[in-house]
């Protein structure tokens, strides 16, 4: 049954022409810019530079993919058409199923992400390398569990307050929280490593310049973060939403509400 359900959603995210668009034009329209639309940086600053936008294309691409998670998601907890369909599937197999589809979906999303962006950038500065593939395949992974888990905990979450309707602004804000905190560190140049630590999002951004330049910084002022403590924060992250999105799903089942939505209530 789980196999069966990971094809429907696979097939669901690829057949999605929105989810195309905001997933993949996201990533082509973004590239392009940092290539084209700003001067190509010298000197030492070069490879943070291109590491910089390399990083910011493949985090804010895979949360921008959580939006279509989120749509589908609570479909499929609401059990709308699949519970029903398949009237022995139990919940952990949907959730399950979905977390496997949602993941390579967002996987795909990542992979293409980061070789469209070494392409471009290769044509345009001549000198974009990886220094660490596994870390960055590694980092990849992480990434797309990351946000896959945080589109159950809004999808659950929504669904026990009866807040549906508010998924088409909810579905954004991984995109915004990403860019606030990054971004925010970006601008101040020697932002304390402590904050850097606790943030999944600002640690996820390093590790990726990490395996891209070689070096665990924000930027070229402060490359020297510890990586084992990025990974172990983002871990500790992942763990505890799991955490959550097992404790409301539990909440979600003793509650009555798996059958009170239609799809017209969902997409209205």
């Amino acid at each position: 049954m789980i196999s069966t359900l990971y094809k429907i959603g696979i097939i669901s995210y690829f057949k999605n022409r929105n989810s195309l668009f905001w997933s993949f034009g996201f990533v082509l329209v973004w590239v392009l810019i940092y290539a084209y639309g700003f001067p190509a940086p010298s000197g030492t600053y070069l490879k943070y530079t291109e590491s910089t936008y390399i990083s910011f294309i493949l985090l804010f691409g895979i949360s921008v993919s959580m939006a279509s998670v989120v749509f589908y998601t609570v479909s499929m907890n609401l059990s709308i058409p699949y519970i029903t369909r398949f009237d022995r599937v139990k919940s952990y197999e949907v959730s399950f199923s979905n977390i496997l589809s949602s993941l390579t979906f967002s996987m795909v999303v990542g992979i293409f992400a980061i070789i469209f962006s070494l392409l471009i950038f290769r044509l345009r500065f001549s000198s974009v390398y990886i220094k660490n593939i596994y870390m960055l395949i590694f980092i990849l992974i992480v990434i797309s569990l990351f946000f896959t888990l945080l589109g159950l905990l809004f999808s659950y979450l929504l669904s026990l307050l009866n807040q549906v309707g508010s998924l088409k602004f909810i579905s954004q804000i991984p995109m915004i929280l990403t860019f606030i905190l990054v971004l925010g560190l970006q601008i101040f140049r020697k932002p304390g490593p402590d904050l850097i630590y606790y943030s999944p999002f600002n640690a996820m951004f390093t590790i990726i310049i990490y395996s891209l330049t070689g070096k665990a910084g924000i930027n070229y002022y402060h490359s020297g973060l510890n990586t084992n403590l990025l990974l172990i924060s983002t871990l500790i992250w992942i763990l505890s939403m799991v955490i959550l999105v097992y404790v409301l799903e539990k909440l979600y089942e003793t509650s009555g509400k798996r059958n009170q939505y239609t799809l017209e209530d969902i997409f209205k």
